[in-house]
């Protein structure tokens, strides 16, 4: 009866949505029942409490074990932890999609709430969002229905999938959605703005708040993706360039693009054109990264299905929701940006802004190539090809690192010469002696691309610095730095741990003893443990550093009953910035394992740095909530910021 009662749950709230977007695009055509707008807030909350209460009892069919729901009986079972069951709800296609449809739905009543919009505005921006929401809802219900029963109704359920068995499954899933499907409000406000043809001080401010907000929340998501692969795919890597993980680096891209396009549109009305594009662009490929997870178009060890349908059904909202709003872009984005231009004739926000957007822009652009040709060749009949980490690593770095440099030169502009100089030699100094000090202790060949690589982190947080040393005062300057600091944290992390990991692979048994750098380990034999749904012999390896003993690292070899699969389990040991990072290959005899050994230093500055990016999104989006005084609203744009912040 449950599942019932939250299928039935499911359709109010997604039939409250559709009266909403029904009066919501009356009131925009002017007809007698626009006095009933008023209601569109409140019918939108009414459809996301039905949808939250839906996905709470599908929750509850899993802590009951009701596996006559077929999505229950797919992905879980009696002996599957709690935690996991909970998070389960989100762990397969059904359930993800409905988790989906919740965020858009909740993203939705808050923008709807928003009183500081024109009416006029707030109808067109509550239209569109309703109406997307109705087209996510109605797939739901027809190709995506986590309620479903199935009958006769199975004993026992197939259990969730072992790779998915961790508590990145718990975080990363709903912070992704909510950055996913949250990019649909700033490609509402820049609909709104096409189609009731208003100035961007209409709607700039709130459009760049939600837009931080979303930017923070994608961030956070793959960045905790990135640790789970890290931690769970039993390789060592933190980005493989897998399809799914470029699905979510794409929005990622042109989502911090229109964040600083949005800045020059906010201060002095430039990069109008930019915005809107860029937001249009950014919620596509949301919905184009949906459909790559979902499709089964792509391979890929985190894709939900293969069902040609529901890949098609995508494809149509997108086609649905894309078509118009260029349409619309093409017809009315010249006039909305006719007093709009970039002075390329000096050193000014919006030149610096166009360069960044441009050069996120390409990066998108080399992502999308790499992982769509694969896809197209082969439907070409001209054969399989496959695009990998070269190809990437060889286009996508020097782009990174030339936005690196322009964001920090963009921070120090208003500085004279003599300091933008010495700036740059202090950080040049700091980068040339670090790689050559790292380069000696883990015995890696100089490599100019890293020098490179390490001097543009360097140059982000030095400038940066300069920015919080004159403007201190200035919460914008802090959001400012605490973006840019995390970006270089994050690309000093990557380039270290590129550039200076060391690894080896053999054979060992009980006793041997391996040398790695200052690390030795030493085999000290096995033992069998039981889990909650799974068997798994582990490892015990002691691990010295410089002779001394630091710990010991235990990897192991799962087997997982009801799926019958066999898992690998790496054992990771911390030692301050660096971990030994240990998987178990075949088996030879009762006591010999194949294994791989891994030093990856300062790896923990990836998720570091995201982090900090997370923070600088909310705390800018905070800022933008916070009244200012009317002295600073009289102020000049063109000479109140002598620095940008994110």
């Amino acid at each position: 009866m449950l599942a019932e009662i939250g299928h039935i749950l499911l359709i109010l709230g997604i039939a409250s949505t559709m009266v909403a977007s029904l009066l919501s695009g009356c009131s925009m055509l002017k007809t007698p029942v626009t006095s009933l707008s008023n209601l569109v807030p409140q019918l939108l909350s009414i459809g996301f409490s039905a949808i939250l209460m839906a996905t709470f009892i599908l929750a509850a069919c899993f802590y009951l074990d009701d596996f006559s729901v077929r999505y229950v009986a797919q992905h879980s079972n009696s002996a599957l932890p709690i935690a996991f069951k909970i998070a389960a709800v989100w762990g397969g296609h059904e359930g993800s999609f409905l988790f989906m449809v919740l965020a858009l739905s909740g993203w939705s009543s808050l923008v709807s709430r928003d009183k500081r919009l024109p009416a006029d505005y707030a109808n067109a921006t509550r239209f569109v969002l309703s109406t997307t929401v109705l087209l996510l809802g109605i797939y739901c219900l027809w190709l995506s229905n986590p309620f479903l029963r199935q009958i006769p109704s199975p004993l026992e359920g197939r259990d969730l999938n072992p790779m998915l068995q961790d508590i990145g499954l718990i975080l990363h899933p709903p912070l992704l959605y909510l950055g996913y499907i949250g990019f649909a409000v700033p490609f509402a406000f820049a609909i709104a703005a096409l189609l009731t043809r208003s100035p961007a001080k209409v709607w700039v401010g709130q459009c760049r708040q939600w837009t931080l907000i979303t930017w923070a929340f994608l961030t956070v998501g793959i960045g905790i993706g990135s640790w789970w692969a890290y931690h769970e795919l039993g390789w060592g890597g933190w980005w493989f360039w897998d399809p799914v993980e470029n699905a979510s680096l794409l929005p990622w891209l042109t989502a911090t693009a229109l964040i600083h396009c949005l800045i020059a549109t906010e201060r002095n009305n430039k990069l109008v054109s930019w915005s809107l594009l860029l937001a249009i662009i950014t919620f596509a490929l949301s919905i184009l990264g949906t459909f790559i997870v979902r499709s089964g178009v792509l391979t890929s060890v985190h894709a939900f299905a293969s069902d040609p349908m529901r890949g098609s059904g995508l494809l149509l909202i997108l086609t649905i929701l894309l078509i118009p709003a260029l349409f619309l872009f093409a017809l009315r984005g010249a006039h909305l940006a006719k007093d709009s231009s970039v002075n390329t004739g000096g050193n000014t926000l919006a030149l610096w802004m166009t360069i960044s957007a441009g050069l996120l822009s390409s990066m998108m652009l080399i992502v999308m190539l790499g992982t769509f040709y694969p896809m197209v060749y082969a439907a070409m009949g001209l054969g399989t090809l496959s695009v990998g980490a070269p190809y990437f690593n060889s286009l996508f770095v020097p782009l990174a690192i030339m936005v690196a440099f322009s964001a920090a030169y963009s921070t120090v502009q208003s500085l004279s010469l003599p300091r933008q100089i010495a700036l740059l030699l202090i950080a040049s100094l700091i980068a040339l002696a670090s790689n050559y000090a790292l380069s000696r202790f883990y015995q890696i060949p100089f490599s100019l691309l890293v020098f490179f690589a390490i001097l543009a982190g360097f140059v982000l947080l030095i400038s940066g610095a300069s920015a919080i040393m004159t403007q201190a005062k200035a919460l914008r300057t802090w959001v400012m730095v605490l973006g840019h600091t995390g970006l270089a944290v994050t690309f000093l992390g990557a380039t270290l741990l590129t550039g200076f990991s060391n690894e080896t692979s053999l054979k060992m048994t009980r006793g041997s003893t391996v040398i790695l750098g200052t690390y030795s380990l030493i085999h000290q034999g096995s033992s069998w443990h039981i889990g909650p749904n799974y068997t798994a012999e582990r490892i015990t390896m002691e691990v010295r550093k410089n002779g001394s003993v630091i710990g010991h690292v235990k990897p192991e070899k799962r087997h997982y009953t009801v799926r019958t699969m066999n898992m690998s389990e790496a054992g990771v040991l911390r030692d301050v910035l660096s971990d030994v990072y240990v998987t178990l290959g075949s088996k030879f005899d009762a006591h010999t394992y194949a294994v791989r050994i891994q030093i990856k230093p300062f790896v923990h500055l990836l998720w570091v740095g995201g982090f900090i990016m997370m923070l600088a999104g909310f705390l800018g989006a905070l800022r933008k909530l916070m009244p200012t005084s009317p002295a600073a609203n009289q102020t000049n744009p063109a000479k109140q910021y002598k620095h940008y912040e994110v």
